[in-house]
């Protein structure tokens, strides 16, 4: 039962990695449209994405570094997006954010409630 549970975390965390490329896509793509390739906002974002998509792949691995990081970059994460401005988006973008939070919210779970706990070294 353990070994299905931690493939059923690996396909979620493979699902949010799959998510969170197309939502930082979209980001970044309406950033570079509206010509501003050099701004500090595109910065952040790409800073943020490496850091997220390491996490990932620690959580992937069940590093207990990963979980640290990913369970920060979450609570960081929420507070982009309170202060970002995103009406600009298509509904498409939003079904994504909301999609890939339900993600989040089950990783975060199984990574500190489940018994898959004790995997992470």
């Amino acid at each position: 039962m353990k070994i299905k549970t931690k493939r059923v975390f690996q396909l979620l965390v493979a699902i949010n990695a799959i998510i969170s490329s197309t939502i930082t896509y979209l980001i970044i793509s309406r950033i570079l449209y509206n010509k501003d390739f050099f701004s500090f906002s595109v910065f952040i974002i790409l800073l943020y994405g490496t850091l997220w998509f390491y996490s990932l792949y620690k959580i992937y691995n069940f590093s207990k570094g990963g979980v640290n990081l990913y369970v920060i970059l979450v609570g960081l994460g929420f507070i982009f997006n309170i202060l970002s401005n995103f009406k600009d988006f298509s509904q498409l973008f939003y079904i994504l954010t909301l999609t890939e939070h339900l993600v989040i919210g089950s990783i975060v779970t199984f990574a500190l409630f489940s018994k898959i706990k004790s995997s992470f070294k």
